[in-house]
């Protein structure tokens, strides 16, 4: 992500040693774990967008650091909750802290997460980012309830999936951005600007993870591809499928998903009927479109690196490879 990160490396590297001091805790052992997933490799996408909207929106104090830190680790308990409820193997090619630690140091090291998060928020004592966040974590439990309830279930929707990935995902790219726009005291317009920006972004990021569980290799992709549809996750290309697929195909679908444990034969048939019946073209569309209304979304603000730099990033997400 280097092209557009180039203005903010400075940013970049303090938000390094401030995750190391925010997550300052008597119990070693928590900080063993946290530090393992968040050094993994991530790729601090959601940080990099509260640093570079801040900066957009005019924002000269050092306060963007830490809330990006803060956006971070929010994220890495949703990753610990998920990979417990999936059970979930590797991530970024790394053994899951579930494998390595087991489910309740798991759950429990997401909750401290969480906990840190709004603890050194109301230290800060922003009332408006104290609000966007707690709305944010309340539709990330609820997008998680969503999936479980749609897991294997041949009758989920386009509705119902974009309201999963807008919880799981979406939101909380929005509110990274939003963070930025308060923190530079913007006007309720911009701020709804670059909320909507992030939540379209988010939407872009989670439809190409989709596509890139059915195309992409284990190596590249940091986890077995196909793990989605191990899980009985029904994203975009299989419900394009689902929507023209005959008898046949539909019950094929629906007998590997009904297996205890689904087959590299398996599938690799269905990536076959999802790549014929253009399933990927359809999603990577989808993809195209909603970065495009992000992009839109930034029309409100004037020319700068910043802004550059914003829509280099939006460019970036089709160009992903995990």
């Amino acid at each position: 992500m280097s092209g557009f990160t180039k203005i903010i490396q400075k940013d970049l590297d303090k938000l390094e040693s401030s995750i190391d001091d925010l997550l300052s805790t008597r119990v070693g052992y928590i900080k063993e774990i946290v530090t393992y997933i968040i050094k993994s490799g991530g790729k601090r996408v959601r940080p990099v967008l509260v640093m570079l909207c801040s900066k957009l929106c005019g924002y000269r104090g050092k306060k963007h650091i830490p809330y990006a830190a803060i956006i971070e680790f929010i994220h890495t308990a949703t990753l610990l909750h998920d990979d417990v409820v999936d059970n979930a193997k590797t991530r970024r090619g790394l053994s899951t802290v579930n494998t390595v630690w087991g489910n309740e140091p798991s759950v429990l090291v997401g909750d401290f997460l969480y906990s840190r998060s709004f603890e050194l928020m109301s230290r800060d004592g922003n009332t408006e980012i104290l609000k966007t966040i707690s709305q944010v974590t309340t539709a990330l439990s609820e997008g998680e309830i969503l999936e479980i309830i749609k897991t294997a279930d041949l009758g989920t929707t386009e509705k119902d999936y974009y309201e999963i990935i807008g919880n799981k995902t979406a939101v909380l790219f929005g509110a990274a951005c939003e963070i930025g726009a308060i923190l530079g005291g913007r006007t309720a317009n911009e701020r709804k600007a670059l909320r909507n920006f992030g939540y379209n972004l988010g939407i872009a990021f989670q439809l190409m993870d989709d596509v890139l569980d059915y195309t992409s290799y284990n190596d590249v992709l940091g986890k077995h591809v196909g793990t989605d549809l191990k899980e009985g996750k029904v994203t975009l290309p299989l419900i394009y499928v689902l929507n023209s697929a005959g008898e046949k195909e539909r019950a094929s679908i629906e007998s590997a998903l009904a297996k205890q444990r689904i087959t590299k034969q398996d599938f690799n048939r269905i990536r076959r009927m999802i790549e014929k019946k253009g399933g990927i073209a359809y999603t990577m569309d989808a993809t195209k479109k909603h970065l495009d209304m992000a992009k839109k979304r930034l029309d409100i603000f004037p020319a700068s690196q910043y802004k550059t730099a914003l829509l280099e990033l939006a460019d970036y997400m089709l160009k992903r490879e995990m």
